[in-house]
């Protein structure tokens, strides 16, 4: 092996180390500068520029060409860790947070909901501060009309389950969920 195979074959793995630690280990993007000089992108472009430069020197293609390789694998990489890497930034902060967060919470009918187990639909504020609107279902006898305020008692895969709450305000804080 010759000296710049074997530089190749270290850059990609110690890239590849590092853009793996980045991503297990760390927070993704901090908000704070540009994402393409973070720690993981610039993994990426070692990992890529490894990867490209050694399987050029593999080839036996020259010099000059295999670093103009390594350089278009450095980019192409990072180009596909940022159009990644992207999605995972847009993901809402209470994406972790199951329906189950919901019980105790306080809302408004804004689909009226029939007695008889017909389903409706409620908007209420869930732990984060998002304004939430889901499909709900009551077994109070006379159903519950619109603007009525509710306390979400139980939730399954489908409904939230909703009783009414006499002279309440939906806009009354919540009582913990702790």
């Amino acid at each position: 092996m010759d000296g710049l195979l074997v530089g190749y074959l270290a850059a990609f793995a110690v890239g590849g180390i590092a853009v793996l630690s980045a991503l297990l280990l760390t927070d993704i993007g901090h908000g704070d500068g540009m994402p393409f000089l973070s720690l993981t992108s610039l993994s990426a472009a070692l990992t890529g520029a490894g990867a490209g430069g050694f399987a050029a020197s593999a080839l036996g293609v020259a010099a000059l060409p295999t670093a103009i390789i390594a350089a278009v694998c450095a980019v192409a990489l990072v180009s596909v860790l940022q159009l990644f890497l992207t999605y995972l930034r847009g993901q809402q902060a209470n994406s972790h947070s199951g329906r189950s967060s919901y019980i105790g919470r306080l809302g408004t009918v804004t689909l009226e909901l029939p007695a008889g187990g017909g389903w409706g639909e409620v908007a209420f504020t869930d732990a984060d501060g998002n304004r939430v609107r889901s499909r709900a279902i009551t077994d109070e006898p006379a159903g519950l009309a619109k603007n009525a305020p509710v306390y979400i008692a139980d939730v399954d895969a489908e409904y939230l389950h909703v009783v009414s709450i006499p002279d309440a305000s939906p806009d009354a804080p919540a009582p913990s969920n702790q």
